[in-house]
Order: structure tokens, then sequence, then C-alpha cells
């Protein structure tokens, strides 16, 4: 009976204690959805924003997850039209607003890192061009609110 109240009750708010919550103010105009490693905003018109933590590995600073972002999707095809430093809760982070036409439409994907010792806050918004750039001044704010609980 021991064995079953402790794999029943104990164990699970084990699990729930070691998440690492996503600390993240909601960018204003976006509805939000938190889970236990992940935050996803979205505009009214379909403008995305998600933020998420993935370990640091191999443990690295800031500038060598800034070059290795930067040549991936470099590679993948995408052309850098931005590249800004941010602080993201007395973190230094980077982002990078890359060109993605897709069909007759022109896109705009921000990619967002900061490094937070072991992990590493990761953040993406997308959307068409112009509801991109409605949307930026609070996108770019919600990104200086960025912590690790």
């Amino acid at each position: 009976m021991k064995n079953r109240f402790i794999t029943c009750i104990i164990l699970p708010l084990v699990l729930i204690s070691a998440c690492y919550k996503v600390g993240v103010e909601k960018p204003e105009g976006f509805a939000e959805i938190k889970t236990c490693e992940s935050y996803y905003g979205v505009s009214p018109e379909g403008v995305l924003y998600r933020v998420r933590y993935v370990k640091n590995y191999p443990v690295k600073e800031i500038g060598f997850w800034q070059e290795a972002v930067k040549i991936h999707l470099e590679r993948e095809g995408y052309e850098l039209i931005d590249q800004t430093e941010f602080d993201a809760g007395g973190r230094k982070g980077v982002f990078f607003e890359w060109g993605a036409p897709y069909g007759q439409e022109n896109y705009i994907y921000m990619t967002a890192i900061a490094v937070f010792g072991k992990r590493i806050a990761i953040a993406e918004a997308a959307g068409e061009l112009d509801l991109y750039h409605k949307y930026r001044q609070a996108l770019v704010a919600s990104l200086g609110t960025i912590t690790l609980k």
C-alpha cells in the first residue's frame, strides 16, 4: 500500500516540480497558452509566438549559440534582415529577424535566444510581413521579460 501511495501521489508531484516553467509576459494583443515548458501566444490575425527551454548542451555561452543559430538558418535558406541584442531577465540575449517568402507573400520569422545556465530560452515568432510589424514592438518587449522559474 505504501509503494502504491508513493507511485500515485509522490512521484507525480516530484515530476511536476522538476518542470522549468517559462516566465514571460504576454505580448500586448495576444491570447496565450502556458504549459510546463512552453508558452504559446497568437494574435487575432494569426501571428504566432512561442517561448520554450532546451538543455544548454554542449554547455556554451550566448556567442556560440548565436553563431550556431545564424549559420543553421542561413543554410536553410532564410535571409537575415536584422540581428539585435536584448536583456532577458538580466541575461544577454539576441534575436534575429529573417525574411521568409511564401508563395506571393513575405513572412518574417523571428528567433531569439538567451542562456540561463543549464537551459537556453528560445523564442520564436512568425507572421505575414505587415502583421508582424504591427506586433513587433510588443514581441520585443515580451522578450525582455523572459526568465527561468
